[in-house]
């Protein structure tokens, strides 16, 4: 395993290697110049390019178009870059420290997650099939778009390059994928940590210069009469100017503190469990906490509710019986911290989903929302820079406006739920650029730019869009109007009960203290005594109390996170008017994000399968987690090194230790959850599915990874849910399979390899945009238990033939559900390849694959 590692590192190494000149040219003007952020836009401009090649039918995704990709990179930055490249950047102030701290960080936290794998490798259970069965496909598939294991003849259809990024990842380093696969989540979360330490060090030194619109403008002009590579002026103006105040142990002190709140602790759920003694407390809502509040007071062994709860998974809830959760600490429930009360259903409450990333990482989805986070990084560390570079954007060199293009872009296909955040995010960073430039401000520059990234954007994944279908849309509109009806066919009012304010101090109450605090605080620190210059005096007085004034009506009413609108426009206000310090304004901007983010979730909803808010909110919380928690802590540091009046400091330190006892609550989650990995068994980073927990699993598997064709049809049963009543012939078969234990789909997944059908559930989830592709799940179904069950030679040889089966698979599964004497048939359907105790796998020898694949075959 320890070679594995290494090699893993040191192609992520490679990555770092080949995205360091292009974050130098994209992020010159902020402190690391983009060091932080330097593999993780390696990466993406690898991946970019073998992907692109794939797409476009010039070179299939492998091995040998990722080195030749490398290489060219490589030498095309080289080049870019002619006579800039002495070492004179790595004598820059404090760079040697930021690449030493970076990289230190990377490494434990790489290792960190290895630990936790090690401890639970296997890729089943949750979305994990799903998220294996796209790893392998990638690898697997050659041409792009990529085949879909568990639909044999279509393509994936869901937001796949994450899955190429990693399974790039995977191609060069040559390891086998099932190591690579826990490597990869490993990978995703060093990035992360080595995105938000720079982010939060670069914060802290933007905080400590003075610039003023002048020197902005001045460094931006010189800046665009030097050659690409040339390291941009406006850092060098910033170094001059930092005050030396900031000890390097602060820099790593709050970055550290960073990367704890973001990836390490939990939300407040976790404390809540062990106080009230029952995983079922994360039902309750504020005023039935309250309630049972002096009961635990008292150490009641048993907490009574003022009324009975009806919830989705838990039934009925009149009372909850304390036990010791210190030692039966259950780690799911935390992620399901926001319940619903649904009026039209008796009061029913149903879960939100809220994860947070330690839960993501201990789980190991290598899903969208997963590795979109160091991506989402790269976008914050672009809106940075946007606000610190320049008040003139038409600076811009078309090499930095492709590489801005293909940041944003690529948050579309990597987790398209990111993009309009992020670009929200972009658009709030171009307009505080264009507040920096002296009067008049290019409004009209700002949003040219904004037009033109956004369509550069668009065409730099042009291929994706054109063969990719949206997820949702799908639904009858709500109001048959035009363009309203489309957009009410994606998008839908809420209607049920509001978010409860006890729920969002569970949720972000750990960085909403020193955030809230933040927006009061901010001032600004050229002249910290002149209270005539304080920003406060040009707020409309009734914007300063409006959120504290809607809060209190929210809780009369029942919405409190009403006052998160006006939050949010107060911190938007603020960033405006402190457009001069781009540090502050950033982590304005940030806020406001944040807040429009959480309050638009309690208007409306993106309409999908399941019909009701749960993955909105899990996707847009996810976000906010990132966003919020990679400024808190710089939050709380400004305030505590900037605080100048008594009140102010009051303030300030009063919010560090409410931050500090809500830190200590937030622990309480890693601290049992990582005990429990830590008395697991150490396996190793080598995960099996339910179809390789036997050695004759295995070796199956890996023959069918070795010897079959890219493409190649592989036959699994399908997971029939009414199996018995087809047995009997009363019932013809209706397919499931999400979510079971049984291992179906678990070849497919294993190997990347497309069989007729996999998870019908998952299928129509991805495929509710495409009729045609709806149409062919239940009939497929149907052939799939026919081939495995009729005794009928030529009746199996025809639906074979309509499939393109090229492998027929016959493990424990299909023994188990289907008779000897049906299974009898393949041998006289095919040759017998692989038989190995339980395991036999039949090549149908007539329409077989050849070596060129066959992904397209029967399209």
């Amino acid at each position: 395993m320890v070679a594995d590692l290494l090699i893993w590192w040191l192609v992520a190494q490679l990555m770092g290697l080949v995205g360091l000149l292009p974050a130098r040219w994209l992020f010159g003007a902020l402190p690391d110049q983009g060091y932080a952020y330097a593999k993780s836009l390696g990466l993406l401009l690898v991946g970019y390019v073998a992907w692109m090649l794939a797409m476009l039918g010039v070179a299939p995704f492998g091995r040998m178009s990722l080195v030749l990709t490398i290489l060219a990179l490589l030498g095309l930055a080289l080049w870019r870059a002619r006579g800039s490249l002495s070492l004179v950047w790595l004598r820059k102030p404090r760079i040697p420290f930021h690449v030493f701290s970076g990289e230190l960080i990377f490494l434990a936290a790489l290792l960190f997650v290895v630990w936790i794998r090690a401890h639970d490798p296997n890729p089943w259970g949750t979305e994990r099939p799903m998220d294996f069965a796209f790893f392998n496909a990638v690898q697997n598939t050659g041409i792009f778009p990529p085949n879909d294991p568990w639909l044999a003849g279509f393509s994936i259809n869901y937001y796949y390059f994450g899955y190429v990024l990693m399974g790039a990842m995977a191609l060069l380093s040559g390891l086998e994928a099932p190591v690579a696969y826990n490597l990869a989540l490993a990978l995703i979360f060093a990035l992360t940590a080595q995105g938000v330490a720079g982010t939060i060090s670069n914060l802290m030194r933007l905080s400590q210069a003075a610039v003023t619109p002048m020197t902005l403008e001045h460094a931006a002009l010189s800046s665009t009469q030097k050659p690409i590579g040339t390291p941009c002026s406006t850092i060098d103006n910033l170094q001059s100017t930092i005050v030396n105040g900031t000890s390097r142990w602060a820099l790593m002190l709050v970055s550290l503190l960073g990367v704890l709140i973001v990836l390490v602790v939990g939300n407040q759920s976790g404390a809540l469990q062990v106080l009230l003694g029952n995983e079922r407390a994360v039902v309750l809502n504020g005023a039935e906490l309250l309630a049972v509040a002096p009961q635990v007071a008292r150490g009641a062994s048993e907490l009574v509710l003022p009324a009975p709860i009806l919830s989705q998974d838990f039934g009925q809830i009149e009372r909850l019986a304390r036990q010791d959760q210190i030692q039966s600490f259950n780690w799911w429930w935390p992620s399901r911290s926001l319940w619903d009360a649904y009026p039209q259903d008796q009061g029913l409450r149903r879960y939100n989903i809220t994860e947070f990333p330690l839960f993501s990482f201990r789980l190991g989805d290598l899903h969208p929302h997963v590795m979109a986070l160091p991506f989402g990084l790269l976008a914050m560390a672009l809106a940075l820079q946007t606000v610190v570079a320049a008040s003139d954007q038409r600076g811009l060199r078309g090499v930095q406006v492709g590489l801005i293009g293909l940041v944003i872009g690529s948050l579309y296909v990597i987790n398209s739920w990111d993009l309009p955040s992020y670009l929200l995010l972009y658009a709030g960073a171009l307009a505080i650029a264009g507040m920096r430039a002296a009067p008049p401000y290019p409004w009209l520059a700002v949003g040219r730019q904004l037009f033109v990234v956004g369509l550069v954007a668009y065409l730099l994944f042009l291929p994706f869009h054109l063969t990719f279908r949206s997820l949702v849309g799908a639904a009858a509109p709500l109001l048959d109007w035009p363009i309203v009806g489309r957009l009410t066919s994606i998008i839908a009012p809420y209607a049920a009960e509001r978010s409860g304010l006890h729920a969002f101090v569970i949720i972000f109450g750990l960085f909403a203290v020193a955030l809230v605090s933040f927006v009061y605080l901010v001032r600004p620190t050229e002249t910290p005594s002149d209270s005539d210059e304080h920003p406060l005096r040009e707020l409309p007085l009734g914007l300063f109390w409006l959120p504290l004034g809607l809060l209190l009506l929210g809780l009369l009413f029942g919405f409190p996170l009403l006052a998160l609108g006006a939050l949010g426009c107060l911190a938007a206000w603020r960033a405006l008017t402190l457009a001069q310090q781009p540090a502050a304004s950033f982590v304005l901007l940030v806020i406001t994000l944040g807040c429009a983010i959480i309050f638009g979730t309690e208007l409306i909803f993106i309409r999908d399968v399941f019909g009701t808010r749960m993955n909105t909110i899990f996707k847009f919380y996810y976000q906010v987690w990132l966003l919020w928690g990679t400024v808190a802590p710089f939050a709380l540091w400004w305030m505590l090194h900037h605080a100048q009046t008594p009140r102010a400091r009051g303030l300030a330190w009063g919010s560090s230790v409410a931050t500090l006892l809500l830190l200590i609550g937030a622990l309480v989650y890693p601290w049992l959850t990582l005990s429990e990995v830590g008395r697991g068994r150490w396996i190793g980073l080598e995960g099996r599915t339910p179809r390789e927990f036997s050695a004759a699993g295995v070796a199956s598997v890996q023959w069918l990874r070795s010897m079959a064709a890219p493409g190649s049809v592989v036959l699994e049963a399908a997971a029939v849910d009414n199996a018995d009543a087809v047995a009997a012939g009363l019932e013809t078969p209706r397919c499931g399979g999400s979510y079971n234990g049984e291992g179906f789909g678990g070849i497919a997944a294993a190997t990347g390899l497309p069989t007729i059908l996999g998870w019908d559930g998952h299928q129509r989830q991805w495929r509710g945009g495409d009729p045609e592709a709806l149409a062919e799940l239940g009939p497929r179904c149907i052939a799939v238990d026919s081939i495995y069950r009729t005794l009928d030679s030529n009746h199996a040889r025809t639906l074979l033939e309509r499939y393109h089966v090229a492998y027929i698979y016959i493990g424990q599964l299909e023994q188990n559900r289907y008779p000897p004497e049906a299974l009898a048939k393949f041998s006289n359907l095919g040759e017998l390849v692989f038989h190995e105790e339980e395991v036999r796998i039949y090549r149908v020898v007539e329409w077989a694959c050849g070596d060129a694949g066959c992904g397209d075959a029967f399209r």
